[in-house]
């Protein structure tokens, strides 16, 4: 068998994703399953032995290698929890400001904890600091990291615990460390790239070069988003080889090429400066070990194999962290990469067999489509959203990518002596002027209406393990059934997917909880069309229509403004009701199922949902009803109603003052858009949530 560490490394990190991702009683269950495929493939088909092997290898090292890394890594560090230590911080380069001045918030490394060799790193909201570098003596909590989605992405980065600073600061002096002198340049070259450069396009240039995304604006993120080409401003392995494509690169067959070979030295010397100036992220870090692999491979005089040099990646990364494949750019650097290698698969296959005029459009457009659908799991399993325009925007825009890089580049250069200042304004001005027509086009792709497509998680990843499935049994069979007919089948099942999907989706209807923990809004949404019942500021404006534009973009009909201190919510073309306008009850009808009835005291607003039998509520402030009232659900916030009983609570925190007057009601937990399902007269569904124990 061909590409047996690509093989192994894959399946290794397989292996570590389910140890890491599963229960114990889900993991096992499914390397199990797995293995005992692999053994029948080795009884039925001996000539498949080798693969087997190599699957069973990878799976049993990946699984037992992360059960050993989580005894005698993380666990110790896991045990510090809930305790208060003095101990001296270092500020990471992955800072940002914090509210308060002085303030910053991200990684801090610990050192001296009582009974802890080595370093510790944790996560700390709030702590002084002006910079990355600074190191302080001072006391702090730790405690366990929220079981959130973000959870297994810290412990990707190393980061186990949460620390609260509690003051005690001293001030001690700074290491003189190769990150942080790596961090300084990085901030002095986006100052530079920035200085000429009118907003956004110096942010932008910053974020596609450097990886500095700090001062990106908002909307500029949220349009490459939308378009499908948020990878554009995440360096990456794209980044990266069109950069070392400055060089010329590769011997000529049998190394005769003069200078090969100290080209291949300068290329290796460029991506690892290049991985230490953008601080190496994952997506980073994947690409320069697969480049320096290929490169090791050329220098050896052997063909570069881009499969093999990406598992012996995922091997290496798994090996420093078990949790390592836990990280969403590791699983979508990895599996975009993949879909790339099926998508020139497929054009070494359709090359001899149709028209070399024909050939390079369809190869570009195949490459964006599988790495697209090869991403697409990725995306939904980690809560994301997909674009249904990804495919176009990435023909129209990723080309203008290495010219954009080159113009930075040279800008960069041309800004070191003071003389060549004329060049320098000249090189900005034109990067301006090509950054303005790449956004420009982002924009318009983000404006489609195929941009909004919202895919349900659950019912998507079914569907697409279907299509796999459909995908390896054609392949199994490509002797006696062409691979070409897998394309109408795939289509006849997609169809019947989608037909299947809507038709379950009708008349369904979704409150979900959005924005600030303890006190969201809720969204309430039916056949493409959505309810906002309002409370808060800002901060849950932004979270509302980042919401809605994740799910699809719906008409929003209604925006019902809860709040005892009434004022405009939502801008946009929806009418705007104040639940203050009048006194005791009224009712607004949604649909012919859905019915919105507010009600309003002096002490605070109500608002109850009714879908058939079913009923969810919502409050600000502290409402008393004039009789008791009861529901199926309470979506709690800052009270609880007088008067008011609920069969289930629903919640976005798990602050004691939430419950107060739950009784005996469940409680149920979800730290991102928790949200009730209704099906009018059928079912009455909590999902993104967990049960909560409450005293």
């Amino acid at each position: 068998m061909k590409r047996k560490l690509a093989v192994l490394g894959l399946c290794f990190a397989l292996a570590e994703l389910a140890a890491a991702t599963l229960p114990p009683p889900a993991a096992v269950p499914a390397a199990l399953l797995t293995a005992g495929a692999a053994l029948l493939l080795v009884i039925c088909r001996r000539g498949r032995a080798s693969a087997a092997v190599w699957v069973l290898a990878g799976l049993a090292l990946g699984l037992g290698y992360s059960a050993g890394y989580d005894a005698a890594v993380v666990r110790p560090v896991e045990a510090l929890a809930g305790s208060t230590v003095t101990a001296t911080a270092t500020v990471e380069p992955d800072c940002s400001t914090a509210y308060g001045p002085g303030m910053l918030r991200g990684t801090l490394r610990l050192e001296g904890i009582p009974g802890c060799r080595g370093a510790v790193l944790v996560q700390c909201w709030s702590f002084p600091a002006e910079r990355a570098g600074e190191r302080f003596t001072a006391q702090f909590a730790l405690s366990a990291l929220p079981k959130d989605r973000y959870r297994a992405g810290s412990y990707a980065d190393g980061v186990y615990l949460e620390a609260e600073y509690l003051g005690g600061w001293a001030a001690q002096p700074s290491k003189s460390v190769p990150r942080f002198w790596m961090n300084d340049a990085r901030l002095a070259l986006s100052a530079r790239l920035r200085r000429w450069m009118p907003q956004p396009y110096g942010p932008l240039a910053a974020a596609m070069l450097l990886a500095d995304r700090s001062l990106l604006p908002a909307d500029v993120t949220n349009a490459f988003r939308a378009a499908g080409v948020s990878h554009l401003l995440a360096v990456s392995g794209l980044h990266i080889s069109l950069l070392c494509g400055v060089f010329a690169l590769g011997a000529a067959a049998g190394g005769r090429r003069r200078f090969a070979r100290p080209r291949i030295l300068a290329r290796a010397a460029l991506i690892l400066f290049y991985m230490a100036l953008t601080g190496a992220p994952v997506s980073v870090r994947r690409a320069g070990v697969a480049l320096l692999l290929a490169l090791a491979g050329e220098w050896l005089l052997q063909p570069p194999d881009y499969l093999t040099a990406m598992g012996a990646a995922a091997l290496l990364f798994g090996l420093q962290n078990a949790w390592a494949p836990c990280d969403v750019g590791f699983q979508l650097s990895f599996a975009a990469v993949l879909g790339v290698q099926a998508g020139a698969a497929l054009a070494r296959w359709e090359r001899p067999r149709l028209p070399g005029w024909l050939m390079a459009p369809l190869a570009a457009v195949q490459t964006a489509a599988f790495a697209s659908l090869a991403t697409l799991p990725v995306l939904l399993a980690n809560g994301m959203t997909a674009s249904g325009v990804a495919v176009l925007s990435n023909l129209l825009v990723v080309w203008m990518l290495r010219p954009a890089l080159l113009l930075g580049l040279a800008v960069l250069a041309l800004s070191a002596l003071p003389v060549l200042a004329p060049a320098m304004r000249a090189a900005s001005l034109l990067l301006s002027v090509w950054l303005r027509g790449m956004l420009a086009i982002v924009r318009w792709c983000a404006a489609l209406p195929a941009a909004n497509v919202y895919l349900p998680r659950r019912y998507t990843l079914f569907v697409l393990a279907v299509l796999g499935a459909l995908a390896v049994f054609f392949w199994c069979r490509r002797k006696t059934l062409p691979m070409l007919w897998l394309l109408p089948a795939a289509a006849v099942c997609g169809l019947a997917a989608a037909g299947l999907g809507m038709l379950l989706m009708r008349d369904v209807i979704t409150v979900a909880l959005v924005g600030t923990a303890g006190n969201p809004c809720a969204v309430i949404t039916q056949n493409d069309r959505a309810a906002v019942l309002f409370r808060g500021g800002k901060t849950n404006l932004d979270a509302v229509e980042e919401y809605l534009a994740g799910h699809g973009a719906p008409e929003v009909l209604l925006t019902v403004d809860i709040r005892q201190d009434p004022q405009e919510a939502y801008a946009g073309d929806a009418a705007l009701v104040l639940a203050e306008a009048e006194r005791g009850w009224r009712a607004c009808e949604l649909s012919e199922t859905l019915t919105l009835y507010l009600y309003h005291s002096a002490a605070g607003n109500l608002a109850v949902i009714r879908a058939g039998d079913a009923s969810l509520a919502l409050a600000a402030g502290s409402a008393a009803l004039p009789q008791p009232l009861a529901v199926d659900v309470f979506c709690a916030g800052g009270s609880w109603p007088e008067g008011l009983s609920a069969g289930a609570v629903l919640a976005n925190s798990t602050a004691p003052r939430l419950f107060t007057g739950a009784g005996g009601a469940a409680v149920y937990y979800g730290s991102e858009a928790p949200a009730a399902v209704l099906r009018p007269g059928r079912s009455l569904i909590l999902e993104e949530v967990e049960r909560l124990a409450v005293q």
